[in-house]
């Protein structure tokens, strides 16, 4: 399916890398994650700003994603690791890189997978973003923060229906394939935050 997305690949590429700012740092807000326990907002809230920071000071404003486990509490009493950090390239990260985060995936039962993109993007979410989150039933949640310090989420509640997400994410995939221009792109991806409710995945956009 991936080779399909590379209209939406160089779409993203023709726009320009945003450097990230202290001042951009310092704006990440503070989010009532829904599905999340209330005690997770202030963590949530510093690895957001983490993912910034590290993309600034390590990686040349590059994307990052940081892999953290709802679970730490346990993975903290069994001295593991309960936070793994992938670097990326300009246009893409794999969380999967980084063993930690690997892992975590593989073993943790709910993930919070937090990823920046550094291009003001089509759209907060790409195609191969929501296509990871439904490819790995321990991710419970994926966040996606701008370099400007925006925050979007995507969350399975309990009513997510795991056929109907990726009937779901295969329109939106024809619609991409069929894009004239960057607009019918943005529509693509937008098509599925759109509908998401209906398959129980929650999107919220601050």
């Amino acid at each position: 399916m991936n080779s399909n997305l590379s209209d939406l690949e160089l779409a993203k590429k023709r726009d320009h890398k945003v450097m990230i700012t202290d001042e951009a740092i310092n704006k990440v807000p503070h989010v009532q994650y829904k599905e999340i326990p209330e005690t997770e907002y202030d963590n949530l809230q510093e690895l957001a700003r983490q993912v910034l920071k590290i993309s600034k000071d390590e990686n040349d404003s590059n994307e990052v994603a940081v892999t953290y486990s709802l679970e730490s509490a346990r993975l903290i009493e069994k001295g593991e690791r309960y936070i793994g950090i992938a670097l990326g390239a300009e246009h893409d990260v794999d969380p999967l890189s980084d063993p930690t985060s690997y892992h975590l995936i593989r073993s943790s039962r709910d993930c919070v997978v937090i990823v920046l993109h550094n291009h003001p993007s089509l759209s907060a979410f790409s195609l191969p973003d929501i296509q990871f989150l439904l490819r790995y039933e321990t991710v419970k949640m994926m966040v996606v923060v701008t370099n400007l310090g925006n925050v979007s989420y995507l969350v399975k509640n309990g009513k997510y229906d795991f056929e109907k997400a990726v009937i779901l994410l295969n329109e939106a995939v024809d619609l991409n394939n069929k894009a004239e221009n960057i607009k019918d792109l943005q529509d693509a991806a937008d098509y599925f935050l759109k509908n998401c409710y209906n398959v129980g995945i929650n999107y919220e956009k601050r």
